[in-house]
């Protein structure tokens, strides 16, 4: 039987669900973080006219060569021994990268996603891009280290700022998401100066939605909220949700499939604002965005979705 190869560390419950649903549909699945290599794993391969062929082994073997799909999920950081000197440690781990990665990369089979996809996708102002070529209906935006370029695109309204990364560190290195924030013109000064900054219209919103898509399935989930910070940013106050399963217009699905097969991703979770007067706006992609609690709160099939789409064979 050939193994489904998940990349994700040991503290996801995400995983752990489809794994599960895997396991007891009979698959081989095997389980792999990359936090392991080179410490406690082994990479042994060889090219041959097919690829790259040979073992990967950790606390369990797959030879790559037989992988039927690859669920890059959320991964860890490679690790070196402590006590090697910083810039040998970090030149083992560019190497691990490339080698690692590389060789994973070159598997011609199923990715959800593949990681070099994935994060040419994380970048929001491609998202914006594609996402307005489309024909989703985008925020008028600005990014700008000019604080008066900023000054003149909010005029005498607040406007939403938005972080353009992925976020900022926390205690003990973790990274934790930047929330949503309105600003207005009396607000900027030269600070704005000291890297690019992402500012927006605010956005009359009757509700969100979280489309969560998994190959040419569509899940989109409404999230309703009474709370004040929930309206600008639904992340900071999940106790105030009220969950949904709504209809998506045709044109909206059309302007997602478009994205999707132009950003090269099968699964996406997408953010879309719903105006009072029905009208769909988008605001991102999240290529490898959360979506389990939709599958537990909401009643949605995600985690069925997930494990059809890693059975299946087509890159």
């Amino acid at each position: 039987m050939r193994p489904i190869l998940i990349l994700t560390g040991r503290d996801d419950l995400t995983a752990d669900a489809v794994v599960e649903e895997l396991v007891s549909r009979g698959e081989h699945v095997v389980r792999f973080d990359t936090a392991d290599f080179p410490t406690a794993s082994r990479l042994a391969v060889s090219l041959t006219g097919d690829g790259w062929t040979g073992p990967l082994a950790g606390s369990r073997t797959v030879r790559l060569e037989s992988v039927k799909s690859v669920w890059w999920r959320r991964p860890n950081e490679f690790r070196t021994p402590e006590d090697w000197p910083g810039h040998a440690r970090a030149l083992a781990v560019s190497e691990a990268r490339s080698g690692l990665l590389g060789v994973l990369g070159s598997l011609p089979v199923r990715w959800v996603n593949h990681p070099s996809k994935d994060a040419a996708a994380n970048y929001k102002p491609v998202q914006l891009a594609v996402a307005a070529r489309c024909g989703l209906d985008v925020p008028r935006s600005v990014i700008t280290s000019d604080p008066e370029h900023a000054r003149a695109f909010m005029g005498d309204d607040a406007v939403v700022y938005k972080g353009l990364g992925g976020g900022v560190l926390g205690p003990e290195g973790k990274r934790q998401f930047l929330p949503v924030a309105l600003v207005s013109a009396d607000q900027v000064d030269d600070g704005v100066s000291g890297t690019a900054h992402l500012f927006q219209e605010r956005v009359d919103k009757a509700y969100e939605v979280r489309l969560t898509v998994i190959g040419d399935r569509m899940f989109p989930v409404a999230i309703h909220t009474d709370s004040e910070a929930a309206q600008l940013d639904w992340r900071t106050d999940y106790q105030s949700h009220r969950y949904e399963v709504v209809d998506m217009p045709p044109e909206i699905e059309k302007g997602v499939r478009r994205l999707m097969d132009e950003l090269g991703l099968f699964f996406g979770a997408l953010d879309f604002a719903v105006t009072p007067d029905g009208r769909w706006v988008f605001f991102e992609v999240n290529p490898n965005g959360q979506w389990h609690w939709l599958a537990v709160r909401a009643g949605v099939p995600l985690v069925e979705a997930m494990a059809d789409a890693l059975q299946g064979e087509t890159a």
